[in-house]
């Protein structure tokens, strides 16, 4: 029994190490959905965009001049879905906004796909930013 014990203990350590990491890329995860989506609120862009790492060189990337105008009214996250290594997410977000000079509420869906960096521990996001028109 005390064999069974000693072969144990380190079995349930490890496994407890694995919920706490997971419990702190969920945290951090929170944390940076928390920050970009306030950032798109706010067209704040530029803060938006520091939470990027495209993966491809030719993804969409909005022009300076047009958001300016834009006025985001509202941000919902409709979908979440969560890779098995809990590594990468997701996220499947509907935006509602408006250019101050047309003054049309327009709705997007914008799909994100972040990806945990465990050397930072920390989130970023691959996909290029709303794709205001």
């Amino acid at each position: 029994m005390r064999a069974f014990s000693l072969f144990l203990i380190p079995i349930l350590l490890l496994s407890a190490c694995a919920a706490v990491d997971d419990s702190k890329k969920s945290i951090t995860l929170d944390k940076a959905l928390w920050h970009y989506e306030t950032a798109i609120r706010w067209v704040d862009f530029t803060s938006a965009n520091s939470l990027r790492r495209p993966e491809n060189s030719t993804d969409y990337s909005p022009d300076p001049a047009l958001l300016k105008h834009i006025k985001v009214t509202s941000y919902n996250v409709q979908n979440t879905t969560t890779s098995a290594d809990h590594a990468e997410v997701d996220i499947t977000v509907e935006i509602i906004y408006y250019h101050d000079e047309r003054m049309t509420l327009t709705t997007i869906t914008d799909s994100q796909k972040w990806k945990y960096d465990p050397e930072i521990k920390a989130w970023y996001i691959t996909t290029p930013l709303p794709a205001f028109r």
